[in-house]
């Protein structure tokens, strides 16, 4: 019985967080899973961004009224993985949906249609027209979350990606994620340097978009302090990179 009451309220916590952040019916407690709760369960935990309490990020966001809808499909990989930025974008935008793909029946990573007419997908192309060159403001801003592998899997098995017109930047310095590698560092970005940078072009007058990435940068900064008293590396050595890029 005290088992079961400990992933009780380990569950209650995280729904509420998923409700007061304005992501109800796409992030759903019922969704999550054993790791995330097991994770909640054996140590304190801040259930607004869902990271240890140690290195909660929630101190140092805040929160920017988007004008440009901004919808990320993300891989199911990616949803727990503890250096995902999607996290801080949950958290600082106030117009934005995090649609988690299933894996269905043989690990497909599906994710119903979630995109309007006049939507664009913030992917790279060599036919992709630069952020900058639109004619008109787009609907909705959509972004692919997941290491370059797994969004191409994305794209692959959800059509209705493959046919959203695709708007590309051309990243004017290196990505940030000291604690992540990318491929090539000097041309790819993570999920929230991407959005950032396109809501910066969208709708410049918009106030605190820099004050996202001085967030990411603070949650890294911390990361590689506690690796440092761990005495770790202080950038990970496996390669992935996230996540929608430019």
């Amino acid at each position: 019985m005290a088992e079961r009451a400990r992933w009780r309220v380990a569950l209650d916590g995280v729904a509420r967080t998923v409700g007061r952040v304005g992501l109800e019916g796409h992030v759903r407690a019922g969704a999550l899973d054993r790791a995330v709760v097991c994770s909640a369960v054996a140590r304190p935990t801040c259930y607004r961004c869902l990271r240890p309490a140690v290195s909660c990020v929630c101190a140092l966001v805040t929160p920017v009224d988007n004008c440009t809808p901004v919808v990320i499909v993300q891989h199911p990989r990616e949803r727990r993985h503890p250096f995902g930025t999607v996290r801080l974008l949950r958290l600082g935008l106030r117009n934005a949906e995090v649609h988690v793909a299933s894996r269905g029946a043989e690990g497909q990573a599906l994710c119903p249609p979630c995109a309007p007419s006049g939507a664009v997908l913030l992917y790279p192309a060599p036919t992709a027209t630069p952020l900058p060159e639109l004619r008109e403001p787009p609907s909705t801003l959509v972004v692919v979350d997941g290491t370059w592998p797994s969004s191409r899997l994305l794209l692959r098995r959800n059509p209705w990606l493959q046919a959203l017109p695709r708007v590309a930047l051309t990243p004017t310095r290196p990505g940030r994620y000291r604690i992540r590698k990318a491929p090539r560092p000097g041309f790819q970005l993570s999920t929230i340097e991407a959005v950032v940078e396109a809501l910066r072009v969208l709708e410049p007058d918009t106030p605190g978009l820099l004050g996202l990435l001085a967030a990411f940068d603070g949650m890294i900064d911390h990361q590689i302090l506690l690796r440092a008293r761990a005495g770790e590396p202080g950038e990970a050595s496996r390669a992935p990179t996230n996540e929608a890029s430019a």
